[in-house]
């Protein structure tokens, strides 16, 4: 034997495992305590799997987190980027759904535009398929996804009129002097809207959907939800939509809803106006769509204006509603002929809901009706909810109960808008002059029973969401129909004390009705409450400076307490606007040279201040100007110390004849 044989033969024997035996790199805890061989299965290892005992895997297998992961920001990460990713696919899906959906390129030389068939016109007589409450897009639309809505509808409601002389500016409505100077413009669509909106899932546009059907469709039922939901709020979620108008309607139902929303401490407000803007980029689709579709979307965008007048022309939009509205002869009964119940009742809502906002514009801004009365032949829409508009239910009796979902609300405000309307008529038109007073006192005892009559056969409800159904919302369209009615007039410019007596009840009964609707967190800021508000205010300080036998009535702390209330809501509601401060600014001014009247004692036996009635009646006045150097230079002799806020507020063009603001409700 060799050396080198001998050496190898002292080395150790590398110990070799049997052909087939392989080994976990750890066993489970079982196997472990058990000292026998494991095979390492998951989730099941063998030994455990004959004998069904539960497998626990070694911890020499479980990875151990560090103590100084992030995976909790990674998941959140991972999460904010699936939905952005989301976003971004909705966004895809509705290029290529309008894409798919053009058929005819749009051109913008004149004679394209006048060709056959190139651009649907408001007369012709286009009414919804039978038997769904909507137009379903069927007809080809002219599209171009670089083109934009640029006309007269997003433009403000209120902007100050420079080719006004100075002596004309007593003539405009208060509402100009509030917002003719807001010059700022949130239509402005910025990049960020689809991000800003990633958030939103599934859930939350069902939500604002459903709080839209809840708490403003009680008022202005413009829509049928069932066939809303199926045609396009269901295609929009599931990014399926066909047409534009799908992306329109959801997109401005929860613009509408939103402006009710309270932000939460990461938002500022600005929601509303996401949706706002996400929808009128689809604008030009709608105006030319489907005329019947196309009211639709123009109350929608009303109804948006309520609370952004400065976004919405409310004056062209009201008014281009109501005109294709009767193009189509909406307001003749004849137009429901041969329809089924769910059509026929759909023509109703649509033709009386633009003639309520109409009307409502109308007497606000001291403009002519859009339609009269008499013109009228179309009947109030049936009680019925959504649900109950098929053809299979049968046009019974309405039911003895109003419901929460059904149209009781809305015929009741109908009504309303038809006693506002003969009342400005009556007292307020432009061209009213006064008449005989015993034919005035009869009128007026005449509307003030059926306003009385009204508000006993007001609806009552439980547990109800909607501002627009609660008893104090009643009252406050009581009390202004009764403002409005009693209040200085064209056809009364000077009112007796009794009517005096009547305005300052009906101001203070609208204190308590919208302190009560704040104080439940149920009124929210809009244009109309807070022009509302500022008019009555005025007038019930009108009349106690008119009246020293009604300031008798009322002691000094009474008076001012109404005051402060009047300044806690404007201050309350307008969230922070510019609006609400200078309103308040106003009326507190007005309100202590009031109170100063209290420390002075009255003209024995006097009963009404005939003298300021003829300065600050309902005549429109036609004051100069105050040069800026000295503002009150050429008023200084003309007036009272104590009524200098008045003639400020008159000159700067507040003036109570020119406007009947209490018939446009919040």
């Amino acid at each position: 034997m060799t050396e080198a044989s001998v050496a190898k033969s002292r080395l150790p024997a590398v110990r070799r495992h049997r052909p087939g035996l392989s080994r976990s790199v750890a066993a489970c805890e079982r196997c472990r305590r058990r000292k026998q061989k494991c095979d390492g299965r998951t989730p099941t290892c063998g030994p455990c799997e004959s004998v069904g005992a539960l497998c626990v895997p070694s911890r020499r297998l479980v990875v151990q987190p560090h103590s100084d992961c992030e995976c909790d920001s990674l998941r959140a990460r991972l999460l904010s980027l699936r939905k952005e990713y989301d976003a971004l696919l909705l966004e895809v899906d509705r290029l290529r759904s309008r894409r798919r959906s053009v058929s005819v390129r749009f051109d913008t030389t004149a004679g394209d535009l006048s060709s056959p068939g190139a651009l649907r016109t408001s007369g012709g007589h286009n009414t919804p398929e039978a038997g769904h409450g909507l137009a379903t897009p069927s007809d080809p639309l002219i599209q171009n996804l670089d083109l934009s809505y640029t006309g007269r509808i997003l433009r403000p409601t209120f902007t100050h009129q420079l080719n006004f002389r100075d002596s004309f500016r007593s003539a405009l409505s208060s509402a100009w002097y509030l917002w003719g100077d807001d010059a700022a413009n949130p239509n402005v669509i910025t990049s960020q809207s689809n991000a800003d909106l990633a958030g939103f899932d599934n859930a939350s546009f069902e939500n604002l959907v459903e709080a839209f059907f809840e708490r403003r469709w009680p008022y202005l039922p413009v829509l049928h939800q069932p066939t809303f939901v199926n045609d396009h709020l269901n295609p929009y979620l599931a990014r399926s939509v066909t047409s534009p108008i799908s992306n329109f309607l959801v997109n401005m139902i929860c613009a509408i809803t939103a402006t009710e929303r309270s932000p939460t401490q990461d938002e500022n407000n600005q929601l509303h106006r996401l949706f706002f803007n996400r929808a009128v980029q689809d604008l030009h689709i709608v105006i030319q769509a489907d005329d019947f579709e196309c009211i639709q979307c123009l109350l929608l965008l009303c109804m948006y204006g309520h609370n952004e007048p400065q976004s919405v022309n409310m004056w062209y939009t009201t008014g281009l509603a109501l005109q294709l509205a009767l193009g189509i002869d909406l307001h003749r009964k004849e137009s429901l002929a041969g329809h089924n119940l769910l059509r026929s009742e759909m023509l109703k809502r649509v033709f009386w809901c633009a003639y309520v906002m109409s009307c409502s514009m109308a007497i606000n801004m001291g403009r002519p009706l859009g339609i009269h009365e008499n013109d009228i032949t179309v009947p109030l829409p049936l009680p019925l909810t959504d649900e109950q508009l098929n053809e299979s239910f049968p046009a019974a009796d309405a039911p003895l109960l109003p419901r929460i979902k059904d149209t009781s609300t809305f015929i009741h405000i109908i009504q309303l808008r038809k006693i506002n309307a003969r009342v400005y008529t009556s007292f307020h038109s432009i061209g009213q002059t006064p008449t005989n007073p015993n034919e005035l006192e009869t009128a007026r005892s005449a509307f003030c029973s059926e306003l009385n009559y009204w508000l006993m056969m007001a609806p009552r409800y439980v547990r109800t969401s909607s501002t627009f159904q609660s008893q104090e919302w009643f009252q406050i369209a009581f009390h202004h129909a009764m403002l409005s009615l009693y209040r200085p007039s064209r056809a009364v410019p000077m009112p007796l004390s009794e009517d005096l007596r009547l305005c300052m009840e009906s101001a203070i009964g609208l204190i308590n009705s919208y302190s009560s609707l704040y104080a439940r967190n149920r009124i929210k800021y809009t244009f109309v409450a807070i022009h509302s508000l500022f008019m009555a205010a005025v007038t019930m300080l009108y009349a106690l400076r008119s009246s020293p036998p009604l300031r008798h009535e009322l002691s000094k702390p009474v008076v001012q307490t109404n005051i402060l209330t009047f300044l806690t809501l404007f201050r309350g509601i307008s969230n922070g606007r510019a609006v609400g401060e200078k309103c308040s600014s106003i009326i507190e001014r007005l309100g202590n040279s009031i109170l100063t009247l209290f420390d002075e004692p009255d003209p024995a036996g006097a009963d009404l201040d005939t003298e300021f009635q003829s300065w600050f009646g309902l005549q429109t006045h036609t004051f100069p100007t105050p040069r800026p150097e000295d503002p009150m230079e050429e008023l200084s002799g003309q007036f009272p110390d104590v009524d200098i806020p008045w003639t400020d507020l008159f000159v700067e063009g507040v003036g109570m004849g020119s406007t009947d603001a209490w018939s446009f409700l919040p």
